[in-house]
């Protein structure tokens, strides 16, 4: 006769911690005598155990193991992906507040050690790759800014899990985080067709950023399908240099399709558009109302913008958030996040309003999008 036996699956942190209602740090401490934890919380997690029925010696010996893993200290790159134009990223106020961000998290964990390091836009060195051998050692990555393929596939090929930020690759699976561009382009149309305007235009700051791809798509679906293809006019500026965003603006507001009211992609650029609008006798919002995105509070000038609020800093911590949790799992299962924030809608005086304000729109017939910019 064969005896059956029964196999007991061992217990883990996580289910103990799930049962007693505690956290996996609360059950390491009360399981290696670490640490304080009141008395009520040490019976609790005690009981549980018992109730469980498993030997704790074997919890113990995994606690310990990510108690000592806890003493280990941990390198984090955050790898910078300027434009060719772009000197200092950290110069400008949106990735500024990223890495605020990604400190303020970091800081609370004493083993996070976060190294900065700037890939070359020009593609092959000598320092880009002493910058990638130094990415495989890490124990996590985030790169923020404009990434080209070939430094993230590297990546990926290399079996690493970098977090992007303000960043995507829709044809590989990879962890980012950004704000929901494109609905906040679609946001943006909305309130300026709300408001009564019939042409509506786009200043882009770059045809190589990804948010300002999805800012732009957004604004002009929305366009195109509640006013029609003739109601949307835009224009890419060849860089982000302010000179060159400054000649796409005055060939915008010079040409016959010269918008009632204008989106841009950043700040500077709505103050750009002002500038160009008084070389050429016109004012805002009279003449041209004005959107812009992200936080325009240190732009110059005595107009304030309205806008859609973007919060690099959440940006930041939702991506220092997650590489934590990358190193303290690393599990060959656990897949890849795409992270998207809102965007919040804050009025200024920039932007004409309308006695139209609460008419319904009327919807434009079905148009193609074959014009959508990937």
């Amino acid at each position: 006769m064969i005896k059956k036996t029964t196999v007991r699956q061992p217990v883990t942190l996580t289910q103990v911690a799930e049962a007693a209602g505690v956290s996996i740090a609360t059950v390491s401490r009360v399981l290696n005598r670490r640490g304080q934890v009141d008395e009520q919380t040490k019976l609790r997690v005690l009981d549980t155990v018992d109730e469980l029925g498993y030997d704790a010696s074997s919890i113990a010996r995994k606690a310990a193991a990510i108690s000592q893993a806890d003493n280990k200290l941990y390198r984090v790159e955050l790898l910078l992906c300027p434009l060719a134009e772009q000197k200092n990223m950290l110069m400008l106020d949106y990735f500024d507040e990223m890495l605020r961000g990604i400190q303020s998290y970091f800081s609370r964990h004493g083993n996070m050690m976060m190294n900065i390091c700037t890939w070359d836009p020009a593609g092959y060195s000598e320092e880009n790759d002493q910058i990638f051998n130094r990415l495989l050692s890490a124990d996590g990555i985030i790169v923020i800014g404009n990434p080209t393929c070939d430094v993230v596939d590297r990546l990926v090929a290399s079996r690493m899990k970098p977090v992007l930020i303000s960043s995507d690759r829709d044809d590989i699976s990879i962890n980012s985080v950004e704000a929901d561009n494109f609905t906040g382009g679609v946001i943006a149309a909305r309130h300026l067709i709300r408001n009564g305007f019939k042409k509506i235009g786009f200043l882009s700051g770059s045809a190589k950023v990804h948010s300002f791809r999805a800012r732009l798509n957004g604004a002009m679906i929305e366009t195109l399908q509640e006013l029609g293809p003739e109601s949307f006019v835009s224009r890419v500026s060849a860089t982000s240099d302010n000179e060159d965003v400054k000649a796409a603006l005055q060939e915008l507001f010079t040409s016959p399709d010269r918008p009632e009211a204008l989106i841009t992609t950043h700040p500077m650029a709505a103050y750009l558009a002002v500038e160009v609008l008084k070389e050429l006798g016109l004012n805002c919002p009279q003449d041209c109302s004005i959107v812009t995105f992200d936080n325009p509070e240190n732009i110059p000038g005595d107009i304030s913008f309205t806008h859609l609020r973007t919060y690099p800093r959440q940006l930041g911590i939702k991506a220092a958030q997650r590489v934590y949790q990358q190193i303290f799992t690393r599990q060959i299962e656990d897949q890849p996040y795409k992270i998207v924030l809102p965007l919040e809608l804050i009025p200024g005086n920039s932007v004409k309003m309308s006695a139209v304000r609460n008419k319904k729109i009327r919807r434009a017939e079905p148009v193609s999008l074959s014009g959508v910019i990937s």
